[in-house]
């Protein structure tokens, strides 16, 4: 936790400059970047929720990363459990430091001086404690209950806005814990700089978290509901990507600046490879050879010093690495010289902004040329409302663009053979620049894999269907077939009179965009 620079400030109607929000970064996990930079300082902000959604965890995760970074923090409770209960349940975080109890972060009771001296009793004691520790922090935790100690609306009202006064005055940032939800908090809205909402929702099977900014005074935070997760570390937020701003204008590519498969036949059909930098759709039928050709690719960059990123869901990377010798691949030698990395994730629950963070973190670390993604189906099941795939998808593979990856998803059809091409990602043509399909073709009842390229952007490509191959030497892309047609059916047909010299008809059930291709050479026996 360290803290934030100085704000340049702002122009005011009449041209002056107007002085910056001090702020105080809370070192917590994507919070500041909810919150544009922290919390306000000398601000108040109200943090409601229904018990159990993580109010005290984060209210003590603040607290503790004030005093790491030498500031003093108090935690007031009301009618709360014990402070020794409470730093008992804290010793499982990686936060907690009971080093700085009693010394840097203060715990103390509020309700015996509440039922003594009232509300003014509370204000002058809280007052009191944060000008004797020069605190920088202030968390009352339980402070609904100062609601029932009101004796009408307009005194608690009042009481908020006397706190809120004399707390800013001695320059110390104030968290209300209010086991209230977004309706009941509005009593006392109009007299404190923010208002939180933590929030634990069931949808379906799965229980998730979110965090709700429903009003940050004078700071242009992230809109909407966010991931957040509690976990060993603490009180952690996952910023949806597509509401983070992002460069206005993507990096220009260079179409001669090609990054090859290094399969003769493939790179052929690509013209030399992909473009640097754009994002390619690789889909086809279960088993055809995706996570082959995704490794050739990360392999092939490897061996030109180009550091590659695999992320997988399923089967672990010493797996991976056996399947990638067994077809001629080096890819264990890259791992362990640290050319390429693999990120593994079982395929269990987890969010997907908590992913897509994880993903963007080790593109940052290992700054990787290329990028292969083996389950892009698996991203989409992690995405909980499922309208917010388009965007998500977009905001992604722009954020690559950025950092100059050059990425390849793959994803799986629903259909082995047959005339249909189900693909499970919709709304993906403003998104994807290449589209590459691997599929199965039923012919003289045997399956044989073909590869043709539906896509490319801004780029010329061979559109030809071309047989594909995997042996002992990995991938291999064979000449065209001729003398058949309806290969994109599933089930080819030899054409009567067709022959090996070229004398075969035009193929039929060709999808829109793939082009005019030439006829393939039949190679298939009997």
């Amino acid at each position: 936790m360290t803290e934030p620079e100085p704000e340049t400030g702002r122009r005011a109607l009449d041209g002056t400059a107007t002085p910056a929000l001090e702020r105080l970064a809370t070192g917590v996990a994507g919070f500041d970047e909810v919150l544009n930079g922290g919390l306000v300082r000398g601000g108040v902000v109200l943090i409601g929720g229904q018990p159990g959604t993580g109010k005290t965890t984060l209210g003590n995760h603040l607290a503790y990363n004030v005093a790491a970074i030498g500031g003093v923090a108090i935690v007031a409770t009301v009618l709360a459990e014990t402070h020794a209960r409470i730093l008992v349940h804290l010793e499982g975080f990686d936060f907690f430091d009971p080093t700085q109890v009693a010394q840097r972060v203060h715990y103390v009771s509020l309700y015996d001086e509440l039922t003594a001296s009232g509300l003014d009793g509370v204000v002058d004691l809280l007052r009191r404690l944060v000008r004797e520790r020069q605190a920088r922090l202030l968390v009352i935790d339980g402070a609904g209950v100062f609601e029932e100690f009101a004796p009408s609306p307009v005194a608690f009202r009042r009481f908020t806005a006397e706190l809120n006064a004399q707390i800013s005055a001695l320059g110390c940032t104030a968290v209300l814990l209010i086991d209230h939800d977004h309706e009941e908090l509005q009593t006392i809205g109009f007299h404190v700089d923010g208002i939180l909402v933590l929030e634990d929702k069931s949808v379906g099977l799965r229980d998730m978290r979110l965090l709700h900014v429903v009003k940050l005074r004078g700071v242009n935070h992230l809109r909407g509901r966010h991931h957040f997760a509690i976990t060993s570390g603490g009180f952690e937020v996952y910023p949806r990507l597509e509401a983070t701003p992002r460069a206005a204008i993507p990096p220009s590519v260079d179409p001669r600046d090609r990054q090859a498969f290094e399969v003769p036949g493939f790179d052929e059909m690509l013209h030399g490879g992909l473009v640097a930098g754009s994002t390619t759709l690789l889909e086809g039928s279960p088993g055809a050879g995706k996570t082959i050709a995704g490794l050739h690719f990360i392999v092939a960059g490897a061996r030109r010093g180009e550091r590659g990123l695999i992320v997988r869901f399923h089967e672990a990377p010493a797996w991976l690495i056996a399947k990638a010798t067994g077809v001629g691949l080096e890819l264990g030698r890259h791992v362990e010289t640290g050319g390429v990395h693999i990120v593994w994730h079982p395929p269990l629950e987890q969010s997907v902004d908590a992913w897509a963070r994880e993903l963007l973190e080790a593109v940052a670390k290992h700054r990787p040329r290329r990028l292969f993604v083996d389950g892009l189906a698996d991203v989409q099941r992690l995405v909980v409302f499922s309208e917010r795939w388009p965007a998500l998808l977009s905001a992604l593979t722009n954020a690559l663009r950025e950092q100059g990856v050059t990425s390849i998803f793959a994803t799986e059809t629903s259909t082995v053979v047959g005339a249909a091409l189900n693909v499970p990602v919709p709304a993906v043509s403003a998104t994807i620049d290449n589209t590459i399909v691997l599929r199965y073709v039923e012919m003289r009842s045997r399956l044989r894999r073909l590869v043709s390229i539906v896509k490319i952007r801004d780029s010329d490509f061979d559109p030809a269907i071309r047989e594909f191959l995997i042996g002992e030497r990995g991938i291999e892309v064979s000449d065209m077939f001729e003398s058949t047609e309806a290969i994109l059916t599933g089930v080819a047909r030899q054409v009567p009179g067709g022959s090996a010299a070229g004398r075969g008809r035009e193929l039929h059930g060709v999808p829109e965009g793939v082009g005019q291709p030439r006829p393939l050479q039949d190679t298939g026996s009997s």
